[in-house]
């Protein structure tokens, strides 16, 4: 083999390296936490705009804890305990939330695509304008909770509870909301069409201005509930004596 043809393979061999070193930086995943932001959190229950993308949480004592603006996306916070946290603007796709306690909690614009809040406590929490799209919440409890102009498109709330939950011009556009509980939730003017609401209980619910095209309201407990037209409702009275059954299994199409 001639040396041109050897300077000629060690040139390609090393635009070769070069362009695998390029794939591998470009499909890396993104850095994980910053240690010190996860240690002055633990110490002090305060880290407004840390990275604590992937954070080991899960169990954390953080009642109170300062997150404003925090990244926390993908973090395990299973069983956390976040009672009244500021979480106002903070990053949590894809975090796992699984039986939080998140009681009166601060989520106002948070990020919360693609994550997992089933069994969660967000009683008296206040979304307003969070995104929750394609979020998992089934049986989470969100009695009183504060859920204006929120974003939960594709998202399930299967067995959820909003009783009481003021909900106004919430977006819950294909969400799947069979056997949730709405007694006397606060709809107004909220997007409901192509949701799944077969065995929801909607007595004493606000549903004035809803639009429900396409919705599923198979078996649904409609008494005393005010239609999207503005007339009260009480034929479906009878439904709210049935046996709940179990989750329908129905995805909105």
């Amino acid at each position: 083999m001639s040396l041109t043809t050897n300077d000629g393979l060690r040139h390609a061999l090393s635009r070769g390296a070069i362009a695998l070193s390029i794939a591998f930086a470009v499909s890396a995943p993104a850095a994980a936490f910053e240690p010190q932001h996860l240690e002055r959190l633990r110490a002090t229950k305060a880290c407004e705009g840390c990275d604590l993308s992937g954070a080991p949480l899960r169990g954390a004592d953080l009642p109170g804890a300062r997150l404003a603006g925090a990244n926390l996306v993908r973090a395990d916070l299973r069983g956390a305990n976040l009672a009244e946290a500021d979480l106002e603007r903070a990053a949590l796709q894809e975090a796992d939330l699984d039986d939080a306690n998140l009681q009166r909690a601060n989520l106002v614009s948070a990020e919360l695509g693609g994550a997992k809040l089933r069994r969660a406590d967000l009683r008296q929490a206040v979304l307003r304008g969070a995104t929750a799209a394609e979020a998992d919440l089934s049986e989470a409890r969100l009695e009183q909770a504060y859920l204006v102009k929120a974003d939960f498109t594709g998202a399930v709330l299967a067995g959820a509870d909003l009783t009481g939950a003021t909900a106004r011009d919430l977006r819950l556009f294909r969400a799947r909301l069979a056997r949730a509980i709405l007694t006397r939730a606060e709809l107004w003017g909220a997007d409901l069409r192509r949701a799944d609401l077969a065995d929801a209980d909607l007595r004493d619910a606000n549903l004035r201005a809803v639009d429900l095209t396409g919705a599923n309201l198979r078996n649904a407990c409609i008494c005393n509930t005010v239609m999207p037209d503005g007339r009260t409702e009480v034929s479906g009275c009878r439904a709210c004596d049935r046996p709940r059954t179990p989750d329908s299994g129905e995805k909105p199409r």
